[in-house]
């Protein structure tokens, strides 16, 4: 009975609305900390960090409530400073909260130092395969009297001999010399109209060509979607050009400029049988 009383009586009612009110004001400011703590809400945009240094990184980041993990070394680019930042997730413009962590890929401080593979007496096809498998660019090819058709002799940078087994950056142009066999043959010029500059140069190594000047039109706008719309020497039906030779190229965005040849050039093998590099 004294409990029904009390349930009924106006100090219980008061005690009651006074623990609601607690309890209110408690969660309510539990949760506007909260909020204010984290800045519930608020967005932030991630910053390009493309090319900077850690320490700057460090700066922007910290700034701005964020921060940031490396979590790969990639391969050095020499277009990219050493130690900079290459390649950042999320990207820039990105928003994101408070207290996010920005994963980033820096530039390694030195390139990586490969081996060079033994490449004498090994064919032309072979080398080139060889060089670019380990991260090598193929330079020049050097034709010079010996009994062996496309057959390495020397492996040079530019004056310099390299052994094998020496360590060397990955990226080094090698230049390559070659025999050139107990004839004077000669090789068809090949067709490269159309064709973009990386596939014009991947079409000369094969066809035992080098790539000579490269000239763009003054108002190209895209390099790597340009096309050769003119060569020299041109392009020939019949053999007329050594290996080892030069060929030069323009190449244009404006595709008016390219000539429409006969199909006889146009259906040339991509490459012409006085070739004989199917043997790895």
């Amino acid at each position: 009975m004294k409990i029904i009383r009390f349930l009924k009586s106006k100090t219980f009612f008061a005690n009651l609305i006074l623990a609601l009110l607690l309890i209110s004001g408690l969660f309510f400011g539990l949760n506007y900390f909260l909020a204010s703590y984290s800045r519930h809400g608020e967005n932030i945009k991630v910053s390009d960090l493309n090319s900077l240094a850690l320490s700057e990184v460090d700066k922007i980041l910290t700034d701005k409530g964020l921060f940031y993990e490396v979590i790969d070394s990639s391969e050095y680019d020499p277009s990219f400073p050493r130690g900079s930042v290459v390649a950042q997730y999320p990207e820039a413009g990105s928003l994101v909260k408070v207290g996010r962590s920005i994963r980033i890929t820096i530039n390694p401080f030195k390139p990586r130092k490969i081996e060079m593979p033994m490449l004498i007496e090994k064919t032309k096809r072979r080398a080139i395969y060889d060089l670019e498998s380990q991260g090598f660019i193929v330079g020049n090819l050097i034709y010079v009297p010996y009994i062996g058709k496309d057959v390495v002799i020397e492996v040079k940078i530019g004056n310099r001999s390299v052994m094998p087994g020496e360590k060397l950056n990955k990226g080094t142009t090698i230049d390559l010399v070659l025999g050139q066999g107990l004839s004077d043959e000669l090789i068809l010029s090949p067709y490269l109209r159309w064709k973009t500059l990386d596939e014009a140069r991947e079409d000369l190594l094969a066809r035992s060509l080098n790539l000579g000047s490269i000239i763009y039109d003054e108002e190209i706008t895209d390099t790597a979607a340009a096309l050769v719309y003119r060569q020299s020497p041109p392009p020939s039906l019949y053999p007329s050009i050594q290996m080892g030779r030069e060929i030069d190229l323009w190449l244009t965005n404006d595709y008016t400029k390219i000539a429409n040849d006969s199909l006889e050039f146009q259906l040339q093998t991509p490459l012409d049988s006085t070739l004989n590099d199917s043997v790895l």
